[in-house]
């Protein structure tokens, strides 16, 4: 029977909700803000019924032991207060022991913590739970992760190199995206369930296109109330209005006035106010994923009150045909069912491409 090396940081995600960005270096803030952890929950689901295809070996508490039922070791005991040393360590334990297979729950930092240990020495997989993930070693959704787990231990899925990126959190939280290549890691490939790395695409033609929907678009946002999420294409937008929007926040727009700027979960839900309420987002370059990363804030509680009929969808035509699909992972499955489906992506001015969106 093959065996797993399974690793859980147990804070990845909790500042997504509460606008933090990024929980490395501020897990204090993020509690102190009324983050949640997430990652056990999208463990369970990633991790569900491979102890019947595996050996599992994991971590004591809540870096792995509290999210499997059965057949697992411990073999590495975590600190109450969990760090990258506890990740790093756990890592070294499973090698000695030979896995055939490294799962970690986190996001990018996590993921650079593991690559820093297993390298190109064993496999890698991240279920997917931080607030950015720009790294392609992560399934698409927990729930992608268990099919690939599963399908790699029954010798059933090929391995392709995938890169280890991560964004520097401090720049990041003042509105600047600073990537960078960590390295290359060796990890078991399905299509469609593993996610690619982010693209940034910058050109004339692009920055033509985004003034072409920002005019079709600005018009919408001068009456009742507008989620306006992150993105240069959403910015082009708030730009028509003379906004100031936060490039890689979320902010509130209410009768073409900025009312809250860079806004968490719970300042989005109490200016939901009035009849006319939209989310108009825009798919993250080459990944595509439309809800689940990077912004968070607009939950499924802030989805359920806006209405699935009320979101509006916009990119630049190149960014889209690079993107062959789009994708949502809001943590919420039947929500995730809804909002599924072909989809109408404002590409220009009142013109608009049919987009195939997933949940895995």
């Amino acid at each position: 029977m093959k065996k797993i090396g399974f690793v859980v940081n147990p804070i990845a995600g909790m500042g997504g909700r509460v606008g933090l960005k990024g929980t490395d270096g501020m897990a204090k803030e993020a509690i102190r803000r009324g983050g949640i952890p997430i990652s056990a929950e999208r463990a369970k689901l990633a991790m569900k019924g491979i102890e019947t295809y595996a050996k599992i070996l994991t971590c004591s508490s809540k870096m792995g032991e509290t999210c499997l039922k059965k057949n697992f070791e411990v073999v590495y005991n975590a600190l109450e207060n969990t760090s990258a040393r506890d990740t790093k360590n756990a890592c070294r334990e499973f090698l000695k022991r030979e896995i055939d297979l490294l799962v970690f729950c986190g996001g990018d930092g996590t993921a650079r913590d593991v690559y820093s240990v297993a390298g190109r020495k064993v496999p890698i997989i991240g279920i997917p739970s931080g607030v950015k993930m720009h790294s392609s070693v992560f399934a698409v959704t927990p729930t992608a992760a268990n099919k690939i787990i599963i399908k790699f231990l029954q010798d059933d899925s090929s391995i392709i190199e995938t890169e280890i990126m991560d964004v520097d959190e401090e720049v990041f939280r003042s509105g600047l995206m600073k990537i960078k290549l960590y390295g290359y890691a060796i990890t078991p490939y399905e299509k469609i369930l593993i996610q690619k790395g982010k693209e940034i695409f910058i050109s004339a033609d692009e920055s033509a296109q985004k003034k072409e929907i920002s005019s079709f678009l600005a018009p919408i946002l001068s009456k009742g109330t507008c989620i306006l999420g992150g993105g240069s294409t959403t910015e082009k937008i708030a730009d028509a209005l003379e906004i100031e929007k936060t490039l890689l926040g979320v902010d509130v727009v209410k009768d073409g006035k900025l009312i809250v700027k860079d806004a968490c979960e719970d300042e989005i839900l109490n200016h939901l106010n009035g009849d006319k309420k939209r989310i108009i987002v825009s798919p993250i370059g080459r990944q595509g994923f439309v809800f689940g990363r990077g912004n968070q804030q607009i939950s499924p509680e802030v989805i359920g009150k806006v209405g699935v009929d009320n979101i509006i969808i916009v990119s630049t035509p190149h960014k889209l045909a690079q993107t062959p699909y789009l994708f949502v992972d809001t943590g919420n499955a039947r929500l995730d069912k809804i909002l599924s489906g072909w989809k109408s992506v404002i590409t220009g001015f009142a013109t608009a491409e049919r987009k195939m969106v997933l949940s895995k």
